[in-house]
């Protein structure tokens, strides 16, 4: 049974934990980031955090609509990932276990710089992924060289995702869901500037080559994130946004130049 087949929609009150399991299974993960080229804001607008640990990670993208009225929406994502990472780590101190919209929650709590942000939360709990998504970063669980599942976005309308913020969405409208995973499946995590540029064929095709030649997680997503630039700043080539750009109405031809994030995480047994 693969994963789409178990996706579960799962609802925490204030009280709940995700349930403590013992796992034999380990996340292995790292990350790499290329940031658009901005003299102005060098750091770009994507944001993210590892916490192996904890056995969480979490990406972010900064809405750059923001920069109409001059306020750097990196700075707030940055905030908010920082917060969520500092939540992450007292979620597991204090309760055993994380449960990543709580974590997310709480994170925003304290997060005050203007701007708002995407953010997906992953953990690995047990036999499960348990996740919290506000937006249209996301992640996809590849198992054999296969896409077996691909998490939901959240988005108003074409480009305009749910987005976090003190004049947005607030954490109560994020998706949770869990998803059984397997030892030597693997997480690619990533903003839109990954996954309005790189079909998931590309990523399969990637991934099971990576693993064939004995690669490891930071080498991976190097090579997925420049893959990723490559196409974004290809004027002619055929990527997700273009087809649903195309979908929505409008004309568009080529990739979608952003920032982009991805983390990579082998899912692998304890020795």
């Amino acid at each position: 049974m693969d994963c789409s087949e178990e996706y579960q929609s799962i609802l925490f009150d204030d009280q709940e934990t995700v349930s403590c399991t013992e796992s034999n299974l380990k996340m292995i993960p790292a990350a790499f980031y290329i940031p658009k080229d901005n003299p102005s804001r060098p750091k770009g607008e994507d944001a993210y955090f590892i916490s192996e640990s904890e056995q969480t990670i979490g990406v972010a993208d900064g809405v750059g609509g923001w920069a109409i009225r001059g306020i750097d929406a990196g700075v707030y994502a940055r905030e908010l990932m920082s917060n969520v990472q500092d939540s992450v780590q007292d979620e597991k101190k204090k309760n055993g276990v994380v449960n990543p919209k709580r974590a997310l929650t709480e994170g925003f709590r304290y997060t005050v710089s203007q701007g708002s942000s995407t953010a997906c939360i992953i953990t690995l709990q047990g036999e499960f992924l348990h996740c919290a998504n506000v937006g249209d970063s996301k992640f996809v669980l590849i198992r054999d060289g296969k896409v077996v599942f691909s998490s939901p976005i959240q988005t108003n309308a074409f480009n305009s995702p749910y987005q976090l913020g003190q004049e947005s969405d607030s954490p109560s409208v994020a998706t949770e869901f869990k998803c059984r995973v397997e030892p030597w499946d693997v997480i690619v995590a990533g903003t839109d500037g990954l996954f309005d540029n790189v079909h998931e064929t590309e990523l399969e095709t990637m991934v099971f080559q990576g693993l064939v030649e004995g690669t490891n997680p930071e080498l991976l997503a190097k090579e997925i994130t420049t893959f990723a630039l490559g196409k974004a700043t290809d004027p002619y080539a055929c990527t997700p946004f273009q087809i649903e750009a195309i979908q929505a109405g409008y004309e568009y031809l080529g990739g979608k130049y952003d920032d982009i994030t991805v983390v990579v995480a082998f899912i692998k047994p304890l020795a």
